[in-house]
């Protein structure tokens, strides 16, 4: 039995995701569909590339990852198979794989069209991804489903900016527990401490972190923490509180961090 994963902008009142996981049963014998996230902002392939690129290695290797976010082909953007790291991964070239691989993946295809109105679909899922993941399931070479590519359309990911003692980060993703992760990893951090006393400043100067929790319950209920989450990502919270909502944390909001000499 395969898996095929699905990461979607779809919401549940509409028939999008029912649609999709029913051509591929009808496709694929005894496949297992698993949801990745359907929690996706239409149209943020920075969020999905964030789930796809956390969750995709905890997958039995051969495993097929749909992203359908952004996925309307356009004379910009083609359709595409990516094969890296033992997984398959289908979705339009919209610059979302740059930010799941750190590296080149190993191989891409672009897929070919099935027939010369497929570029007007409106709905790839049924009509190319569907097609292309059971073509893999069934363990077809995906070099027959078009041509190969040297490059993914380059979206560059936004890093956190240092100055002098200062490195300045921004919120990259809100959890479902209103919980802010920072583009901040945890190498990055401890290569510029070196030892040193920091601040962490959240929303300017009104809320300070000096030190970094091990747990959420390290500090009282209700008061802001700083921790390193399972990514390997610097993660503002507040124990059993809704930070992001409570301070009007958003996407892109800014976090900073001031070294400080002993």
């Amino acid at each position: 039995m395969g898996v095929i994963t699905i990461c979607s902008d779809w919401n549940g009142r509409d028939y999008y995701l029912a649609a999709l996981k029913g051509r591929l049963l009808s496709l694929c014998e005894d496949v297992q569909i698993v949801d990745l996230s359907h929690n996706i902002e239409s149209y943020n392939i920075s969020q999905a590339a964030f789930i796809v690129k956390n969750a995709y290695h905890y997958y039995p290797e051969g495993s097929i990852h749909i992203i359908a976010v952004n996925s309307e082909i356009s004379s910009e953007k083609a359709h595409v198979v990516v094969y890296n790291k033992g997984h398959y991964f289908i979705g339009a070239d919209n610059g979302m794989f740059n930010l799941i691989f750190r590296d080149k993946p190993e191989e891409v295809i672009q897929i070919k069209a099935g027939n010369k109105d497929a570029g007007l679909l409106n709905f790839p899922e049924i009509d190319i991804f569907a097609p292309a993941a059971a073509h893999i399931y069934n363990k077809g070479k995906i070099s027959k489903l078009g041509k190969k590519v040297d490059s993914l359309y380059n979206m560059v990911p936004i890093r956190a900016v240092i100055q002098k003692d200062t490195m300045t980060g921004k919120v990259i993703y809100i959890d479902s527990y209103s919980n802010a992760i920072v583009n901040i990893s945890k190498d990055r951090f401890y290569s510029l401490l070196e030892g040193r006393d920091f601040e962490i400043l959240v929303q300017s100067n009104q809320h300070l972190i000096t030190k970094i929790s091990q747990h959420y319950s390290d500090v009282p209920e209700g008061d802001i923490l700083a921790i390193f989450n399972s990514a390997g990502m610097l993660e503002i919270a507040m124990n059993k509180g809704e930070l992001s909502k409570l301070l009007e944390i958003d996407t892109n909001s800014d976090i900073r961090v001031k070294f400080h000499d002993c």
